[in-house]
């Protein structure tokens, strides 16, 4: 299930409500003004169609036709933002005939237009006109209604400009304070997140939190994380010294029981005792090496639950890997066929001598005695190493169990499943990962590798 940023969906939805919002306004804005600029350049037109008629009533109209006859219209050279035409209207003149005055670059057939407003289209170009008809006079007055779209286009961007800049400044003072308001929540996953994050340190530092820094919705979100780790980190404190006591006090007597069986076996050989005693004794001792072992596993692990973490330099995994063939030997004399070794990949592993031939000694172990492999292979690639087997094959759910405490594939297995539970807190303990995958057609393969920078 994917997560997804708490801050970053606040910041997309703050953003998402102004922009819808802020095009409703624009839209809203947009129609209002429109319809005010035709309302008022409407009445622009109306205004200087009265003007011009009050100006040519107070001519003689004699006046008026013997300019009519001496000055014929002359063709247009120039344009006007505001065409005018007036024209004789009587019972005895024809509308249309006699123009009396005409603006240079009007349009055609102006006296023709119908009284009051109305909108038309001549030679490409649509205009908005005006008639007035006042006594024997008409006046028409028009402009081109491209002049209405250039001046509205104008207005609208004049106020679309400051309008997108204050929404981007909006949006960044919003980022802003988002992040300042998230920055203790950013530290507190930051510093939760770390993968070599203890149980002890994490219950420090969630207990150490000031309130006052933590926002009251997450407040309890907190205090209830806390206060389960606190309760995991002590049950886990007491597992620990439950383990490292229960082994403590089981070694003296399991050791003197080997001592015991040991010599009762030297007897039984000496007085030729019946051989289904001496296999009894056998079988005997044989169990309790394996209770020894163990006990020596719990005792490493609360011995790497204790330890302190410190800088160490790298050692050789050659030598390393030699003295755990050589001590597996003696219990294992078909490891010497089984192994693989790419000597020459072998390289330096940032670990402690004990601590990596105690991974090296349980992972080839742990492939000879419970995966049953005859083919172990060892190598190394960029600081990583592999071990692959052709061992049983283990399905998905198996793999996901690998290196739980006391978790076995089977009752009837040998072992305690403790061997790769130490190895994973040992690798962990010191910045390294063990990941399990299963191979075909059959084994699985082990990668050991340092922790990659999140």
């Amino acid at each position: 299930m994917r997560s997804y940023s708490l801050k970053w969906r606040l910041v997309s939805s703050l953003l998402l409500v102004f922009l819808c919002l802020w095009s409703l306004v624009f839209a809203w804005l947009y129609v209002d003004l429109q319809k005010r600029l035709q309302d008022t350049l409407d009445q622009r037109l109306f205004a200087s169609a009265q003007m011009v008629a009050r100006l040519i009533q107070q001519l003689p109209m004699q006046a008026l036709n013997n300019e009519l006859n001496q000055h014929p219209n002359k063709p247009a050279d120039a344009e006007n933002l505001i065409a005018c035409e007036v024209s004789l209207f009587s019972s005895d003149i024809s509308i249309g005939q006699h123009v009396v005055a005409k603006t240079r670059g009007a349009p055609l057939n102006l006296s023709q237009q119908q009284l009051g407003f109305s909108t038309w289209q001549q030679g490409g170009v649509e205009w908005r006109s005006y008639v007035l008809r006042k006594n024997d006079i008409q006046v028409v007055a028009a402009e081109r209604l491209f002049l209405r779209d250039s001046l509205l286009q104008q207005i609208l961007q004049s106020m679309l400009i400051p309008l997108i800049f204050s929404l981007l400044i909006c949006m960044a003072l919003i980022l802003l304070i988002v992040r300042k308001e998230f920055k203790s929540l950013d530290a507190l996953a930051q510093h939760l997140s770390r993968k070599d994050l203890s149980l002890a340190e994490a219950t420090t530092y969630l207990s150490n939190l000031d309130p006052k820094n933590i926002p009251q919705e997450v407040q309890p979100f907190v205090d209830n994380s806390t206060q389960l780790i606190q309760k995991l980190h002590h049950s886990l404190e007491n597992e620990k010294v439950f383990t490292a006591y229960a082994a403590h006090e089981l070694r003296s007597p399991l050791t003197a029981i080997k001592t015991h069986v040991q010599l009762a076996q030297l007897i039984a050989q000496q007085q030729q005792t019946p051989q289904n005693l001496q296999d009894s004794l056998q079988q005997a001792n044989i169990s309790i090496r394996r209770y020894a072992q163990l006990l020596e596993q719990l005792l490493a692990l609360t011995a790497v639950d204790q330890e302190v973490t410190q800088k160490l330099e790298a050692t050789d995994t050659t030598s390393v890997l030699q003295h755990v063939i050589t001590d597996l030997r003696p219990t294992y004399p078909e490891l010497d066929h089984s192994l693989e070794i790419h000597w020459t990949s072998l390289t330096t592993i940032d670990l402690p001598y004990f601590a990596l031939y105690t991974v090296l000694k349980n992972l080839i172990e742990n492939a000879v005695l419970h995966a049953h492999a005859n083919v172990i292979s060892v190598s190394m690639q960029d600081k990583a190493l592999f071990i692959q087997d052709n061992g049983n094959t283990l399905s998905e759910h198996e793999v996901e169990h690998l290196g739980q405490r006391f978790w076995r594939k089977s009752a009837q297995q040998s072992g305690h499943g403790l061997g790769l539970s130490l190895v994973k807190m040992i690798l962990s303990k010191y910045g390294y990962s063990l990941e399990f995958q299963v191979t075909q057609p059959q084994g699985l393969t082990l990668t050991l590798s340092p922790y990659t920078a999140a």
